[in-house]
């Protein structure tokens, strides 16, 4: 025990200053991060915990984040010593401590022993004494739009999620939420950093009430944006013209043709296509859409995987699916089946559009709670090798062919493919 004590002499000081500190704001930030060597069997990429104030007293919020998974949990000070410690003893780690007049950096080795250093602030001296303080954490949520703003409440209330009054309708709390949610997913995309507008294709639009919520984000942040939304249906196109029209929105335009019509000739050029709830192999016509216009960046939130959940079952029935010799177990269950079509069908898009010169991402979108089909695939165009997309195009013929399946995809993207 006493060679251990010696080992960490070193960091009595770092660590009096975080025990003692954590409640009155000694300290701002402390950060743990595994070296290489512990990375290998510590569960968790990086450790962050900041002093904090709850309305019940102070107490240290901790975020471990393993690769793009975060969780965040809080302890009170008392608490706050045995979890430090407990990350401190995973492995050899590196520990930077910010406080407002200087920062610690302290490393430990494989033997155990403690390197430590001090050095100047790194972050800026607070304006105030009061902001020396742990910050507040019960707060209100802020939101890509604020409910204070105006025309968002107008248009909340054009869509049905607020009242005539502007307060948020009790039903629409989940749609509010998913709004929200969706801006958060979407604002990060780079064709929002080009110079000049951005043409936002929204391709079976509905009520648009998704991409009429981006667009006027957007222009809350002053960025120029042009709206065309794209529906089948004439009434629909009606509705959400009065709508655009209401809110104020000068900069939407709605054409009532399908997908492929508009398609084959569109208004000008296209930075951003999204497709929002489009139902089995319309989500299939807006990818090959985005496609065909050459869109920076596509968006599909699918619904109703109608047309290879079909495939599958007549596959399995007839005893042509070569799948049948691993997935039996599941293919026997009709609800697992059907949750299996829903999975290929979309790994069969993210692989289409890699093989097309996009980079692919599957993110949840909404909780599972709320739906099973809650996943939103995000796609960027990239300058990709054309052996990348080869094999990109391998993986999903491979994957085709063990399922037995031909999405209208395949059709849909005609000569497009890259070439073998």
């Amino acid at each position: 025990m006493a060679a251990s004590q010696n080992l960490r002499s070193q960091l009595d000081p770092v660590l009096k200053l975080l025990f003692e500190g954590a409640a009155d704001g000694s300290w701002r930030k402390c950060v743990v991060t595994p070296s290489r060597q512990a990375a290998k069997y510590v569960p968790w990429d990086r450790l962050v915990a900041q002093p904090i104030r709850l309305s019940r007293g102070p107490a240290v919020k901790v975020v471990t984040r393993e690769g793009a998974r975060e969780s965040t949990a809080t302890v009170t000070p008392e608490q706050w010593p045995g979890r430090l410690e407990e990350a401190l003893e995973a492995g050899p780690c590196n520990l930077d401590v910010l406080t407002s007049e200087y920062d610690w950096h302290a490393r430990r080795t494989r033997d155990g022993r403690w390197l430590v250093t001090r050095a100047r602030p790194s972050l800026p001296a607070p304006a105030t004494p009061a902001a020396a303080e742990p910050p507040g954490h019960d707060r209100v949520r802020r939101h890509p739009l604020s409910s204070n703003n105006e025309r968002v409440r107008d248009l909340f209330i054009e869509t049905g999620l607020y009242g005539k009054n502007g307060q948020l309708l009790g039903e629409a709390a989940a749609k509010h939420r998913q709004v929200q949610h969706y801006i958060e997913l979407l604002r990060h995309l780079p064709v929002w950093d080009r110079p000049g507008e951005v043409h936002v294709v929204d391709a079976g639009c509905g009520k648009a009430y998704l991409s009429l919520a981006l667009c006027l984000w957007a222009e809350l942040n002053r960025l120029p944006v042009r709206l065309t939304g794209v529906d089948s249906s004439p009434e629909v196109i009606a509705t959400v013209q009065g709508i655009a029209s209401r809110v104020g929105f000068a900069n939407a335009s709605f054409e009532a043709a399908s997908i492929e019509q508009y398609a084959a000739s569109p208004a000008g050029p296209v930075d951003l296509l999204l497709s929002l709830h489009a139902c089995d192999t319309a989500t299939d016509e807006a990818l090959a859409a985005g496609v065909r216009l050459g869109a920076k960046a596509i968006v599909l939130v699918p619904c109703c995987h109608q047309e290879l959940s079909d495939q599958i079952a007549a596959g399995a029935k007839a005893g042509a699916l070569p799948a049948s010799a691993h997935w039996q177990p599941a293919l026997a269950k009709g609800l697992l089946q059907h949750r299996l079509a829903d999975v290929i069908t979309d790994s069969l898009r993210a692989a289409a559009l890699e093989s097309l010169g996009y980079q692919a991402d599957v993110l949840e979108f909404v909780s599972p709670e709320a739906t099973a089909r809650n996943l939103m695939i995000r796609a960027v165009a990239t300058t990709a090798a054309a052996s990348r997309r080869r094999d990109a195009y391998a993986r999903y013929r491979a994957l085709a062919d063990e399922w037995a399946v031909a999405p209208s995809l395949e059709r849909l993207l005609g000569p497009l493919w890259p070439p073998q």
